[in-house]
């Protein structure tokens, strides 16, 4: 075969593995990126609760039996 058509061949088998590879690569970043940011709120109240007088303060006036989600 001629070097023209793996010229023109080769770059269309590679850049497509390479863009699904790379959107495959996007799509699971996100979602570990979005995993990590979810808090529980609360243990995120409780573990504040814990802390200086301000933080007991504000976590004694949230009821956390009152909360709905």
């Amino acid at each position: 075969m001629s070097v023209e058509f793996y010229i023109l061949v080769i770059p269309f088998c590679v850049i497509p593995v390479l863009l699904v590879s790379l959107d495959y690569l996007n799509r699971s970043a996100e979602l570990k990126r979005k995993s990590c940011n979810v808090v529980d709120f609360d243990k995120f109240v409780k573990r504040k609760q814990e802390g200086d007088f301000v933080d007991s303060d504000i976590a004694d006036l949230l009821d956390i039996n009152k909360i709905a989600a």
